[in-house]
């Protein structure tokens, strides 16, 4: 499955490649993103692009140039059409190509609020405006829709760019979506009353989000149309349970499902359900580190940014003449899968080894000269440095093997980190929140972490152990856990909140944590700041609330007792688990949808009749995709899950993102997740 999900992401651009012959060629970030992982620019450069410029309004095509190619992950609207504008009045361009990854059925509903027809209209409308911009109006445009769907970061795990900012509801949005939908509706309804997540429909959803969601829907109709496949949806969460609809009812995807040979099914699941899992630093995988303490690839959501000066002959004082490494790796580069896959799916003790032996391997083909200390079992940062240093300058070993190095560099880099020490002291501080969580006669979690708020806050800032955003991610990791169980009192969030309050106010704004910046704004005002962590704890109030629906998965939690300390049960791992369960417990909080007659009776008949309901393993192919990003630990919880029963079902993960704990922060604090921006 996993060679096969890769195939479908080459297809398209071996589709694009057939364009590019001759032409400057313009991306947007998230298209770039996913060439990134599909080839990179090498590809359009053996493609024969002449050129390869970002997606801005400041960029333009040579005075000699006459063919242009737009690549696109947006609807062809408002500011992706009035880049394109820009750059075309700023070229001398006979011959354009724009592709856009999002199907002419949506740039249907964005423009006239349904999807009837097949949209190509827009797309030939589309072709006047850019004839026009080229000012003239015998020249040539084309209008492609190609599918960006997403890459594949290892065979367990594939990740969609073009989908990064798909936001999660939470319920301090209903309010807002129920007052928005009133507005719009005007005196053309009776008013409607929204009291909580469940009663949120597509309809009663803001235009802006009414697109995202589907843009996000073809964007997955597109995959399991390259896949040649039929899918069963199911949802665990409010989002996804909308999106889980739209997709089952999808037009354009009605004739694919009857012509499909293959079938599979795909689980959509809210991030929101189990913040605890992304945000915790407890974490044994190597990729979860390097995620979290190396920085991500300029307007990349999920590579990294790797210094490999020290394998090359620079000096130290230019460290930037390199260009810098990454995770991603070619097609043919089939050793870089698989060790990415093991730094995924294995402990950190085991992918320390892995590397360290296929760094000793390469070495020996290369000649190089090996020097082998230490145990075999106990491989350590110094030792892997020690191996890559042998590579320095030797071009041709260097080529060679360049994935290799390029992952061991940000294993070393991400293990050797000035910020390892802070990562494992927040680990050990949510162990302990965890294991007085179920001790009645220990403080609050909050008053915990007020406690050691105020301990911090009285020292120098260079000798802080947490700052800020470590603040707000323990919050946010006790509130996913226990909800308001995480204070005895309204009076603790309150003191608290003033604490912070406080605390911010006493920082230069240069000074404070980057998300913290986002979250106050540029007024740093007493009352500004109270109203941001009002805002804050109203977040986090409804976080704890984000799984009274559950039945099943509604604990995350279990307290412990003599013989068993307490335990974070990863809501992904349930799912797989009940799943996949041989004894088929009835799975009341995987809510299907039907796409079709057959799927409805054989649900309906269910009722009344010895036939079973649909379950996701009914099919050969099983993804659990999360909406709002995913970390290595959970997809190797998942795929230990799947390992534990044997099935003959092949589990495959998805998600708009490669997940690191600040990614979270931002999406509760920050994003405007009703897409009014």
């Amino acid at each position: 499955m996993a060679s096969t999900v890769h195939s479908c992401f080459n297809a398209s651009w071996e589709k694009i490649c057939t364009k590019v012959n001759k032409a400057t060629v313009f991306m947007d970030n998230a298209s770039a993103e996913c060439l990134h992982w599909n080839g990179g620019l090498l590809r359009m450069i053996d493609a024969g692009a002449v050129d390869v410029k970002e997606l801005s309004s400041f960029e333009c095509a040579s005075a000699s140039q006459k063919k242009a190619v737009f690549i696109v992950s947006g609807i062809l609207e408002e500011l992706t059409a009035e880049i394109i504008r820009d750059i075309i009045r700023a070229s001398q361009l006979q011959y354009v190509i724009i592709i856009t990854s999002v199907s002419p059925h949506v740039h249907t509903f964005s423009k006239h609020g349904s999807a009837e027809g097949d949209g190509r209209d827009i797309f030939d409308q589309f072709e006047e405006r850019v004839l026009e911009w080229m000012g003239n109006m015998n020249f040539t445009v084309e209008v492609l829709h190609v599918p960006l769907v997403g890459t594949d970061i290892s065979p367990s795990l594939f990740v969609t760019p073009v989908l990064s900012d798909m936001p999660t509801l939470l319920p301090s949005d209903v309010k807002q979506i129920e007052l928005l939908y009133n507005v719009r509706q005007g005196g053309k309804g009776e008013r409607k009353n929204i009291d909580a997540l469940a009663d949120i429909e597509f309809v009663h959803l803001p235009k802006q989000l009414q697109v995202k969601i589907k843009t996000f829907v073809s964007t997955m109709n597109d995959l399991f149309e390259q896949l040649g496949m039929r899918e069963d949806c199911y949802s665990v969460g409010h989002t996804s349970q909308i999106i889980a609809t739209e997709l089952a009812n999808y037009i354009p995807a009605r004739s694919r499902r009857k012509m499909a040979q293959r079938k599979a099914s795909i689980v959509f699941v809210d991030r929101t359900l189990d913040f605890a899992a992304g945000m915790g630093h407890q974490s044994e995988s190597v990729i979860d580190r390097i995620v979290s303490l190396l920085p991500r690839l300029s307007s990349h959501t999920n590579d990294v940014s790797v210094n490999m000066a020290a394998i090359c002959t620079v000096t130290e004082s230019a460290p930037h003449a390199v260009a810098p490494g990454c995770l991603a790796h070619s097609a043919a580069d089939t050793e870089s899968s698989v060790l990415l896959n093991s730094m995924i799916t294995s402990k950190q003790k085991e992918a320390l080894m892995d590397i360290n032996r296929r760094l000793v391997e390469a070495a020996s083909k290369e000649g190089l000269p090996l020097n082998l200390t230490g145990r075999p079992s106990r491989v350590s940062a110094e030792q892997l440095e020690a191996h890559v240093k042998l590579f320095k300058g030797n071009h041709n070993a260097i080529q060679n093997h360049s994935g290799l190095l390029q992952i061991a560099m940000a294993t070393i880099q991400a293990t050797k980190h000035k910020h390892c020490g802070k990562l494992d002291t927040l680990a050990s501080t949510e162990k302990l929140l965890l294991q007085n969580m179920g001790d009645e006669d220990c403080p609050s979690a909050v008053s915990q972490i007020h406690q050691i708020l105020s301990k911090e806050i009285e020292k120098a800032v260079n000798e802080r152990s947490f700052d800020l955003e470590d603040i707000l991610s323990l919050l946010v990791f006790v509130y996913s856990l226990i909800g308001e169980n995480a204070s005895h009192n309204s009076q603790e969030e309150a003191a608290l909140e003033s604490t912070l309050t406080r605390a911010v106010l006493a920082e230069n704004m240069e000074d404070l944590p980057d998300i913290i910046q986002k979250l106050v704004g540029e007024n740093k005002t007493e009352s500004a700041v109270t109203k941001s962590f009002e805002h804050v704890f109203r977040e986090l109030r409804g976080i704890g609330h984000i799984r009274d629906d559950l039945k099943l998965f509604r604990e995350t939690f279990q307290s412990g007792g003599y013989t068993a300390p307490a335990t974070h049960k990863p809501i992904l791992k349930q799912i797989v688990t009940a799943i996949l369960n041989p004894a088929k417990p009835e799975l009341v909080d995987v809510e299907h949808k039907s796409s079709g007659l057959k799927d409805l009776l054989k649900s309906g008949f269910g009722l009344f009749m010895n036939v079973s309901k649909p379950r996701p393993n009914d099919h050969p192919l099983l993804i659990i995709y999360v909406i709002g990003g995913v970390t290595a630990s959970e997809v190797k919880g998942i795929k230990d899950a799947a390992a534990m029963y044997q099935s003959d079902t092949q589990v495959v993960v998805g998600s708009t993102r490669l997940l690191k704990s600040t990614d979270i922060l931002e999406s509760v604090f920050c994003q405007d997740r009703l897409m009014l921006d």
